[in-house]
Formats: structure tokens, C-alpha cells, sequence
């Protein structure tokens, strides 16, 4: 009898359990870590984890940290070749 008063029901709906123990943190500083995480975010598409709407966004955004990197990197080399002509 004592083990029916501590038994409750359990309503609402079912929680997946998550992943513990390891937190992805992509390196987006460079062209490969973001090019890692755009996979990454295409295979979590693929295995039903993100919706079409969620994996657009972040390539996107994923797209415009590249360029940036793209473009920082030419500065650079440009400066570079400037300074050598001087």
C-alpha cells in the first residue's frame, strides 16, 4: 500500500532523451571548421534532427561566415603584397 501512494500517473507528452556528456563547439574561425559544420548541420537534416527551415538558416548563415573568412583573408594577403613593394 505504501508503494500505490508514491506511484503517481505521468501525463504530457514523451521528452527524447538527449545526447550527455559531449557538447559539440564548432570552430567557425576557419574555413575548415565551417566547412565541418555545414556537414554537420547537413547530416542532422538528413537524420530528421533539424527541419528544412532550421538547416537553411544556418548554412546561410554558415555561407556568410565563410565569405567573411574569405574576404579577411585576401585583406591580408593584399596588405602583405602592398608592404613588400614599399
Amino acid at each position: 500500500m505504501a508503494l500505490e501512494k508514491l506511484t503517481q500517473p505521468v501525463e504530457g507528452e514523451l521528452i527524447p532523451a538527449s545526447r550527455t556528456g559531449y557538447s559539440r563547439r564548432p570552430s567557425l574561425g576557419t574555413a575548415r571548421g565551417v566547412r565541418r559544420e555545414l556537414a554537420s548541420v547537413y547530416l542532422e537534416l538528413r537524420r530528421g534532427e533539424i527541419d528544412e527551415r532550421h538547416a537553411t538558416s544556418a548554412a546561410y548563415l554558415l555561407r556568410c561566415v565563410l565569405e567573411s573568412i574569405r574576404l579577411d583573408e585576401i585583406e591580408q594577403r593584399l596588405t602583405a603584397l602592398e608592404e613588400t613593394r614599399r
